[in-house]
Parts: C-alpha cells; sequence; structure tokens
C-alpha cells in the first residue's frame, strides 16, 4: 500500500486525466482539491485511500550508443 503525505500529487484510478493534491488525511480518505485549467476554478473532492495512486513521475533513461567506424 502507497504512503501518501499532504501536498502528494495523486490521481483516482477511475479518471487518471485529473491530478489532485492531498490536502488533508484523516481515517481512510484524502481530502484533496485540483484547479480546472479552462475556468481556473478550485475543486474539491473526498477520496478513500484506496481508490486513488501517487502520479509517478515520468523517467527517462538515455543511453549511450558507441560508434564502431571501423568497417
Amino acid at each position: 500500500m502507497n504512503e501518501f503525505k499532504i501536498g502528494d500529487s495523486i490521481f483516482h484510478k477511475s479518471n487518471s486525466t485529473i491530478k489532485w493534491i492531498i490536502e488533508k488525511i484523516d481515517d481512510n480518505e484524502a481530502y484533496c482539491s485540483t484547479v480546472i485549467k479552462d475556468t481556473l476554478e478550485q475543486k474539491k473532492e473526498v477520496f478513500s485511500l484506496t481508490s486513488i495512486e501517487k502520479c509517478g513521475e515520468h523517467k527517462v533513461y538515455i543511453g549511450k550508443t558507441t560508434r564502431n567506424n571501423h568497417y
């Protein structure tokens, strides 16, 4: 199970396109908020901790390729 803390970026498992920020954790519930980009309106929602996941940081791996100019 993920360890959530205040300030974590999360998404609800049913809709991973909306990023929420945890403002408060009480019992098994996370009180979250987000801002709608189009209207800049703030929305608040309460989710159970089992229905949310932390937003993963996208990692980019850069590998070194060697050029072999010998024929």
